[in-house]
């Protein structure tokens, strides 16, 4: 009898642990929010980058997003963190001769990927991140940091030739993390 009940037990426990053990594996595969870790990579971005001193001085770093997509929701929960001394604050795309005054411009639909290939942002030292799962149908070249998805981990491509032309300094830790470096 006692080996009966000792068994039951054993058993009782092990159902248990499984259960356990399913229920962390369910939590664990949970979906995570993608659009909420691609603002905390590009996030991440501004810490590794130095800009020009004549665009650090002030108190903001203005980084223009499209505020109606996922990725500018998730940027903009971001606002008000101090990032390198500057306040992050994130705009709406501007139109014209205005995309002069963002220093990070996230290409994440047609608007911004017109605003970068502008003539008044040809030269102007702007960190460029297009954002993982844009199609700007074209290979231009104008992007520093290119997101991309692989399954479900995100990785980066950097090209620091364009951030050379920008004018703007890639951090060595950053360009270690990243997937290819052209």
């Amino acid at each position: 009898m006692r080996a009966t009940r000792s068994r039951l037990s054993l058993a009782g426990a092990c159902a248990c642990a499984m259960a356990a053990c399913a229920c962390i594996g369910m939590r664990a595969h949970a979906q995570v929010d993608l659009y909420s870790l691609e603002a905390a990579y590009i996030y991440n971005f501004t810490e590794f980058t130095e800009w020009p001193a004549a665009r650090s001085a002030g108190g903001v770093l203005a980084v223009c997003a499209n505020p109606r997509t996922e990725l500018g929701a998730a940027l903009s929960k971001l606002d008000g963190r101090v990032v390198s001394g500057r306040t992050w604050q994130v705009q709406p795309v501007p139109e014209g001769t205005e995309i002069g005054t963002c220093n990070v411009l996230i290409v994440d639909d047609a608007a911004s990927n017109a605003a970068i290939k502008s003539a008044s942002a040809r030269d102007v030292p702007i960190l460029v991140v297009r954002a993982a799962d844009v199609d700007t149908g074209d290979g231009d070249g104008s992007y520093i940091v290119t997101l991309t998805r692989e399954g479900d981990r995100l990785r980066f491509d950097i090209d620091n030739k364009e951030a050379v032309r920008r004018h703007l300094g890639l951090s060595s830790k950053l360009l270690r993390l990243a997937r290819n470096v052209t």
